[in-house]
């Protein structure tokens, strides 16, 4: 998910509560970062989906479960706040409204050189820069996954998607026992979550593929 967050610009995975649908055309590549970080931010998985290009079965099996990813963090985020409150959300969430600053200010700072159908996206962080392309396809500007760094192997693949769907399933389960009341704070929940993981990644295998 790192590599499709920070082509968004996103620096914290964390959404806000409310649920926000952006179906119009990106008129421009920085239009298209606009739009990934707002989605992916609101969990409105359609749309991350339609805002990236996968060409081979493998890269379409990344969009889908990073999209499912940022839904399942959404709804995370809607089931601390209805039970806790907008503020004491953060504690399970993070401070939402600072990422979210943090993000637009790094899309808004971006340089973006485009030539033809083609946008070369450059992020300057405090130490490196950062660079993704976009591709202007059927007159809307998409990212393309093949663009986001070196293909994984079928092994690191399955590893990777394994991983998230783990991880998501954690999720789903905090939000369900959230939405049931079974968390009386903030921290509980989010107590509950970290252990969670941490269980997970503790049953799972000690050799990783190499990629």
């Amino acid at each position: 998910m790192a590599l499709i967050l920070a082509a968004a610009g996103i620096v914290d995975a964390r959404p806000p509560a409310t649920q926000l649908s952006t179906t119009a055309p990106s008129i421009t590549p920085r239009d298209a970062l606009r739009a990934l970080n707002q989605a992916m931010r609101t969990g409105d998985e359609s749309h991350i989906r339609a805002l990236f290009v996968g060409s081979t079965p493998a890269e379409v099996r990344m969009i889908d479960a990073d999209a499912a990813m940022a839904g399942a963090l959404a709804r995370l985020r809607a089931a601390a706040v209805k039970q806790f409150g907008m503020k004491r959300a953060d504690v399970v969430t993070g401070d939402n409204d600072s990422a979210g600053a943090d993000s637009t200010s790094r899309i808004e700072a971006a340089d973006i050189d485009v030539r033809g159908d083609v946008a070369t996206v450059t992020y300057h962080d405090e130490k490196n820069a950062q660079q993704f392309i976009l591709k202007k396809i059927d007159g809307a500007w998409r990212i393309p996954v093949s663009e986001l760094g070196k293909p994984l192997s079928s092994e690191a693949l399955d590893q990777r998607l394994g991983d998230l769907a783990i991880q998501r399933n954690v999720i789903d389960d905090i939000t369900a026992k959230i939405d049931e009341g079974q968390y009386q704070t903030p921290e509980s929940a989010r107590d509950a979550w970290r252990a969670l993981i941490l269980k997970a990644a503790a049953s799972q295998p000690a050799t990783r593929p190499a990629n």
